[in-house]
């Protein structure tokens, strides 16, 4: 019985958690693009984005915990892409990352027809999260991506969608 009391009590903490997660809006495309990241994330260090991210393809803005395991990452390609061509980009993308089983779901964010591709990734010690969000914006390829560690994830997954979600563009 004992057992039960503390998994309900875990449980309730945990939703308490998610619904209490406070979150601060932060414009990563100065008078362009606004979007609700946890307080307390900062923009990501250089050094962190080259080691986290080793590719010269690396997103420039990431905000991140302190610890770099859970991040929002924006960035705003010179890809051509305009409302006609997302489809096939998203389907495009579904086939290129199949080894991970993503799954794309249609949304709209701010007026603005997009995907959000879950999947999970592996790092080197864990598995990643993934919530990649694509739009066109200003007739390019925008990508949002929130990616957390499994352990972070029970803490900031709902976060994660819900900064996805408040994305404003002006």
């Amino acid at each position: 019985m004992k057992i039960i009391q503390a998994l309900l009590l875990s449980i309730s903490l945990s939703f308490a958690a998610h619904a209490s997660m406070e979150m601060t809006t932060v414009e990563p495309i100065k008078g362009q693009i606004s979007i609700d990241v946890p307080k307390g994330f900062t923009l990501m260090s250089d050094d962190m984005l080259k080691r986290k991210y080793p590719s010269e393809n690396r997103p420039k803005i990431v905000y991140t915990n302190e610890s770099g395991t859970v991040n929002v990452a924006v960035n705003h390609t010179q890809m051509p892409l305009d409302d006609s061509k997302l489809d096939g980009l998203k389907d495009f993308m579904l086939e290129s990352m199949k080894n991970y089983q993503p799954q794309a779901k249609e949304i709209m964010v701010d007026n603005k027809k997009a995907y959000i591709l879950d999947f999970i990734s592996r790092a080197t010690d864990t598995d990643i999260h993934n919530l990649m969000l694509i739009t066109p914006y200003n007739g390019t390829v925008l990508f949002v991506t929130f990616n957390t560690t499994k352990e972070e994830e029970a803490n900031y997954l709902e976060a994660g969608k819900s900064s996805l979600m408040s994305i404003k563009f002006k």
